[in-house]
């Protein structure tokens, strides 16, 4: 299967073979295509929705290597059919995705603490490190990411040789065989990473830290990146003038 999304992660819309259909409990179908731009959960991040053909696509998921998405009508095998992406979605989970690699990174650089949990919801980011930070540390973080966001910096990707693999000092959760796909920021972050990103810094818009609270051994930390920290901020002005 031809997976667009990492080919391009900007791809919107795109025509796709079906290959299969399964009726599913509940009156739901799993849709196999050839090709998509579909992203399907996982690394921390949602799937994506969207619309292909007449179909509504409510799910994405992998399985052993094959991408199923989830609608609500029959899609005919054979069939070519349009997909498209609720574009407004996947870009902001790309913005936040990119933040938290960037301030991830950062404390990783600084302090060495790892990133032990990461969990990208409606309403926040929340990301576990294993280690503890001071509020003027926190907020001296937030300045140097917003700095290297307005250096409008590349993110970009690779597939490193085995060999290469080896010498490279990244992040990771866990360990890893087969094909890494590595998202690097200059000066910033070097992780393994299977999600979608922006192409450069500036697009991140801004990274926000909204709350820090000690959990296990370390902290967690919730954060906003780009349009949900513009739309958060008005909220909480909006607040503050009502009081």
């Amino acid at each position: 299967m031809e997976k667009l999304y990492y080919q391009n992660p900007y791809v919107k819309s795109f025509e796709a073979i079906v290959e299969s259909c399964t009726e599913e409990k509940g009156g739901t179908y799993e849709v196999v295509l050839n090709r998509t731009a579909f992203y399907p959960e996982g690394g921390g991040q949602p799937f994506d929705l969207g619309t292909l053909g007449t179909a509504k696509v409510t799910a994405v998921h992998e399985r052993d290597g094959v991408i199923y998405h989830e609608t609500d009508v029959y899609c005919k095998p054979g069939d070519t059919l349009t997909g498209i992406l609720d574009w407004e979605r996947r870009y902001s989970y790309m913005q936040q995705h990119s933040g938290e690699h960037l301030l991830s990174g950062l404390i990783h650089k600084h302090y060495g603490y790892d990133n032990v949990g990461f969990h990208m919801g409606r309403e926040e980011i929340t990301i576990d490190f294993n280690g503890i930070l001071t509020p003027e540390q926190v907020e001296e973080l937030e300045l140097e990411a917003n700095r290297m966001i307005y250096e409008n910096l590349s993110i970009t990707e690779t597939y490193p040789l085995p060999e290469e693999l080896a010498h490279l000092p990244y992040r990771s959760k866990k360990a890893l065989t087969g094909q890494v796909r590595i998202i690097e920021i200059p000066g910033g972050d070097l992780c393994a990473c299977c999600g979608t990103h922006v192409a450069r810094t500036g697009e991140i818009g801004i990274i926000k830290i909204i709350g820090m609270i000690h959990y296990k051994t370390g902290i967690r930390m919730s954060l906003l990146c780009g349009k949900q920290a513009l739309l958060d901020y008005g909220k909480k002005q909006k607040q503050a003038d009502a009081i």
